[in-house]
């Protein structure tokens, strides 16, 4: 068991930890076949493992297994024994470094400084020895220039993986568990992230296993490599060497699909392009989420037939790029559209384009393959886009049924999904998702192709398919845009590139940003203890509620709208972000007019309402006294972190820390479930939902996307609990880099508005205003 499970410090190194399975199998509840089967395997402490096999060999399914992160089910499994540090790994009694292979849900906090600290304070490392881990974290991944401010949502996929192995290294844990970890990353930033993790495992002796197919970069700095076999089993246990030097061995992992140093798939070669031209951009910059891309060179045309590339770092654009290319986001200036034989009696902006008309001329495929998904099998899937594509201006359907079956299988059959034509697309590996993914876009054959990183998880052999399918696209004068670091796949294809240079963040992004995710700042207010803020609003506010009158209320307004400057906000940024409980407050008052007590003059006759002089003033009361609770609200959320509010809640006011940083999570959640609502709108819009004619299948588009987003919620909670528990939450005495401290300046902003509250009252009773609203 951890020093952290049993309440003591945490040593500054841990020790490795050894691993041992005897027939351990694992199927999940709802698949027929399990994806491990009679594992037997010993790997001492400290030893670096390379685990290869080919997609669906159960190789992520491992990692979580030893991560103590599966969910137990007694009829499936697991079975056998898998035993960590000589523990049961379901157990969890001791801490893992587990890097998952999608980058959202490995974020925790709001904050970057915060969430590389996460996982050192679960295991109760000593404050300050966390603080100099952070900076030396963050330098080692390629992250040393970003502040320990900086919100984590504004980071890019491939940052946000970084960020993930940045907390993963300050933990320092005993084992470390990394699925992928430069899947999203740009070639020349893999050394120094693998060296990152070497050092990190040979100064602190901890046991490494790492899920990888680009294995030159790490196969000559591993001990030993195991390579799984579908569905059971060590097919291979090498030493690393044997992956350069044995060419039986070579050819036999090759042909299984494995990918093995200095091999490249063949695939035919690529037709010489000399078609048509179907988009050009000239001066085009996009923008998404407060990131500015402009493009370079300044114009540039995709033609059919030929590849086009998108590079650049992390962070650069790529995916908001290829996102305004496919016309799911409005360009903000320059000059974007598409040729009259790819428009085929449209208007040249494909942000004009109907849903169905869209995706029969260009498909997108996303990042995240799950945010395409929309119906319950693979077979369906597939069939969805073909089905409703439209083709020309008056918008008749461009394949019948027959076609579409046709094309459904052929697509089963070329990329290896014909055994789970009938599986539930959630519940498929990472490179059988990514893979479906690509297909239901290639099902209605558009003619403009954009992918976003779609090699990734893929499997030698699987990987050959896709490049082999889109050679056969290119062919059939298909132009082809790829977002992608693989630069083999960019051979394949023959691809010209088109490299971005890192993006602008949006002017006004912090004064735009959702309350409950603020970027906050150094504002004089952002400064004050949480709970003094807290104090200070209740007891400028809870005075009200014993009248209602539009003094006192008004006293309180102007006296928060006062205060603006201290919180760093102007007129017009306090709007933006308190809007919708300023329209709450014109509501209340406005309802309170309609229905409240008559009295004096009417002003208006409605029929079965009358508004008069007493009903007229008892709202403007209401919706002032409504907007006085509401207001200050706004300056606190403005000027207050969560992860503040929740160290100040957990340190000085005894809140359990399991249910503040449960809390904290589910706020960061609810912040990328609004983000996640707005790029399933895109996803579905290239699928083909959206401008669907009629009101009632608009409203059935909008109810199918509220469910969508209700089974990402609830799949993203779990990966995010995934990640929570492998971060040693909840296992033992927690300690917290942001001390909580209450100062004289605190207690005077708690004065002030207790001062505030019985001003406001004084006001209303000299005023001859206060009603007590008894």
């Amino acid at each position: 068991m951890s020093a952290a499970a049993n309440g003591r410090t945490a040593p500054l190194t841990r020790q490795g930890v050894q691993i041992s399975a005897r027939g351990f199998s694992w199927q999940h509840a709802e698949r027929a076949r399990p994806a491990i089967a009679g594992l037997d395997v010993h790997i001492p402490a400290g030893q670096k493992v390379l685990l290869l096999g080919p997609s669906g060999a159960g190789k992520s399914t491992l990692l979580h297994a030893l991560a103590g992160v599966l969910e137990v089910d007694e009829e499936a499994g697991p079975r056998g024994q898998l035993l960590v540090g000589g523990q049961d790994a379901f157990a969890r009694s001791f801490p893992v470094g587990l890097m998952q292979q999608d980058p959202e849900t490995q974020v925790v906090q709001s904050r970057v400084g915060d969430d590389v600290a996460f996982g050192a304070e679960n295991l109760g490392v000593e404050p300050q020895e966390i603080r100099a881990r952070i900076p030396q974290a963050l330098q080692a991944v390629g992250l040393g220039a970003l502040g320990y401010e900086h919100r984590t949502q504004e980071l890019s996929g491939g940052q946000k993986q970084r960020l993930a192995l940045a907390g993963i290294l300050a933990m320092r844990p005993g084992l470390m568990l990394l699925d992928e970890p430069t899947a999203n990353i740009d070639p020349q930033s893999i050394p120094p992230l693998r060296d990152a993790v070497i050092d990190a495992v040979e100064s602190t002796g901890a046991t490494l296993i790492v899920v990888e197919h680009r294995l030159e970069a790490w196969a000559r700095h591993v001990d030993r490599v195991l390579v799984l076999a579908p569905g059971g089993g060590i097919a291979h246990d090498l030493h690393p060497d044997a992956l350069v030097s044995d060419e039986e061995l070579r050819a036999e992992l090759a042909r299984a699909g494995v990918w093995i140093p200095g091999y490249v798939p063949q695939t035919s070669p690529v037709p010489q392009a000399s078609g048509a031209p179907m988009l050009h951009a000239e001066q085009l910059v996009c923008a998404r989420g407060g990131q500015v891309v402009r493009t370079a060179p300044a114009s540039f045309e995709v033609t059919a037939g030929s590849a086009l590339v998108i590079r650049g770092e992390n962070g650069a654009g790529k995916s908001t790029l290829a996102l305004t290319l496919g016309g799911l986001l409005e360009p903000v200036s320059g000059q974007f559209a598409a040729s009259g034989q790819l428009a085929d009696g449209l208007l040249p902006s494909p942000f004009s384009w109907k849903a169905g008309a869209l995706v029969a001329r260009i498909g997108s495929v996303f990042q995240e393959p799950e945010h395409q998904f929309v119906t319950q099998t693979v077979r369906e899937e597939l069939a969805f886009a073909p089905l409703r594509a439209k083709r020309g201006a008056a918008e008749e359907l461009k394949y019948d049924a027959r076609q579409v079956e046709a094309r459904v299988q052929e697509l089963l059959v070329r990329l290896g999904l014909q055994d789970l034509a009938e599986a539930n697309p959630f519940t498929l590996s990472g490179g059988e998702k990514r893979r479906l993914s690509v297909a239901t876009v290639l099902a209605a054959s558009p003619d403009v192709l954009i992918l976003d990183e779609p090699t990734f998880g893929q499997d030698a052999n699987t990987w050959r398919e896709l490049a082999q399918l889109l050679i056969e696209q290119l062919a059939g004068s298909t132009a082809i845009i790829a977002v992608t670091h693989d630069e083999h796949f960019a051979a394949a294809l023959g691809a010209h590139e088109l490299v971005l240079a890192p993006a602008q963040a949006a002017s006004g992004r912090p004064s735009s940003a959702p309350m409950l995710d603020a970027p906050v700042g150094d504002s004089w207010l952002a400064k004050i203890n949480p709970l003094a803020k807290f104090g200070a609003i209740a007891g400028a506010t809870l005075p009200l509620i014993s009248t209602v009158d539009w003094v006192s209320a008004a006293v309180v307004i102007a006296a928060t709208l006062l205060m603006l400057p201290l919180a760093g906000l102007g007129i017009g940024a306090f709007f933006r972000r308190g809007w919708p409980l300023l329209v709450a407050g014109v509501l209340a008052a406005w309802g309170i007019a309609l229905v409240g007590q008559d009295s004096g003059r009417v002003l208006l006759d409605l029929g079965i309402f009358d508004i008069t002089e007493g009903s007229v003033a008892g709202g403007i009361a209401t919706g002032l006294r409504a907007l006085a609770m509401a207001v200050p609200m706004v300056l606190l959320l403005s000027t207050t972190n969560p992860s503040d509010l929740g160290g100040a809640l957990s340190q000085q006011l005894k809140v359990p820390h399991r249910f503040v940083l449960g809390a904290l999570a589910g706020m960061r959640l609810l912040g990328l479930m609004v983000e996640e609502f707005t790029t399933l709108t895109l996803a579905r819009r290239a699928r083909g939902i959206g401008n669907l004619g009629t009101v009632r299948q608009r409203v059935g588009a909008k109810l199918g996307q509220l469910l969508a987003l209700l089974v990402q919620a609830i799949r993203r909670a779990g990966r995010l609990a995934t990640t929570m528990e492998a971060k040693g939450f909840g296992t033992g005495q927690r300690t917290w880099i942001r001390t909580a401290t209450f100062t004289r300046r605190d207690g005077a902003v708690l004065a002030a508005g207790i001062l505030l509250g019985a001003a406001a009252i004084t006001a209303a009773i000299w005023a001859g205003t206060y009603n007590l609203i008894w």
